[in-house]
């Protein structure tokens, strides 16, 4: 049984690794969060304007849901920008608060 396999099953167990086991999972572990971060997806950012535009509120009520943390904005050249995904989840009723 190998790690994976082991960490899928749920099980509470105890692991010993020798020093070059260790050092090839941490290899392993290395690989896949380089891959994650060299092929990021592809994500459309709409500027605050925008936004406002897309959605019909107001600056305050944009103000307010970023202050309560229903909608995370990204700052882009010192101003903030939106995850399009995020903002059409909300606009479409289907993001929760």
């Amino acid at each position: 049984m190998n790690y994976q396999e082991l960490l899928s099953s749920g099980a509470n167990v105890s692991v010993t690794l020798s020093p070059s086991e260790l050092i090839n999972l941490l290899k392993e572990i290395n690989t896949i969060s380089k891959t994650e971060i060299l092929e990021p997806e592809s994500e459309e950012f709409i500027s605050r304007k925008n936004a406002l535009a897309l959605l019909n509120i107001d600056s305050s009520t944009l103000w307010n849901w970023e202050k309560t943390g229903y909608i995370k904005s990204q700052p882009f050249g010192g101003r903030k920008r939106y995850k399009k995904s995020d903002l059409e989840l909300i606009r479409t009723g289907k993001k929760g608060r």
